[in-house]
């Protein structure tokens, strides 16, 4: 009984240290650890290396991710991620059609879709605000799509705007955001998915 007892946490150890390391492996390496850049990362290299069925699974992958983003934001917010998600689908099936040529407009697609994400948690997060309510989660998932978006389109962000998406990073580690602070990232973030929006013509 306890050499059994001992087998099992000793699985559960194994899987907590693998978890561990995926995640340290994630930060070390630049790899995307969230949804949907983990996916279009996977897609990305896949197509790099001609494998267009995997990147077009990839693709499929992050689309469906973006369609249930669709019930978790603001009701008004969610065309514009139901239309990035729709666009995705379409680019999966170009993509195993051998229809796309170029990683150029597979990063185009991905900065947009990370762009529309941002968009619509950063309403929510407006909307959450002005009612009184918690926004911390919603403008830490703005500013995860707007660092995606960033970086598919190859832009940099301002000092403003990366100020706000550490400040969000930290806050997603345990940090807190206070009132004052949460209300600077909802704009700074705004600001930023302005700039990033015009660099990418979303």
């Amino acid at each position: 009984m306890i050499r059994r007892r001992s087998s099992v946490w000793s699985v559960s150890i194994v899987v907590v240290l693998m978890a561990g390391a995926a995640t340290v492996y994630a930060q070390a390496t630049g790899a995307p650890a969230v949804e949907p850049d983990k996916s279009m990362a996977s897609a990305d290299e896949a197509f790099a290396k001609g494998d267009m069925s995997k990147a077009s699974d990839q693709i499929k992958k992050a689309a469906a991710y973006l369609h249930t983003q669709e019930k978790k934001v603001a009701k008004d917010a969610s065309a514009g991620l139901k239309k990035a998600a729709d666009d995705l689908d379409r680019l999966s099936s170009d993509v195993k059609k051998g229809a796309v040529k170029s990683a150029d407009d597979l990063k185009k697609a991905f900065a947009k879709a990370d762009h529309a994400l941002a968009t619509a948690w950063h309403a929510t997060a407006e909307q959450e605000q002005k009612a009184g309510k918690a926004a911390s989660t919603s403008i830490t998932n703005a500013s995860e799509a707007l660092a995606g978006a960033a970086k598919w389109a190859g832009a940099k962000l301002d000092a403003g705007a990366q100020a706000a998406v550490d400040a969000a990073h930290a806050a997603r580690r345990g940090a807190k955001m206070g009132a004052d602070a949460i209300g600077r990232a909802i704009r700074d973030i705004g600001e930023g998915i302005a700039d990033v929006g015009r660099k990418i013509g979303g």
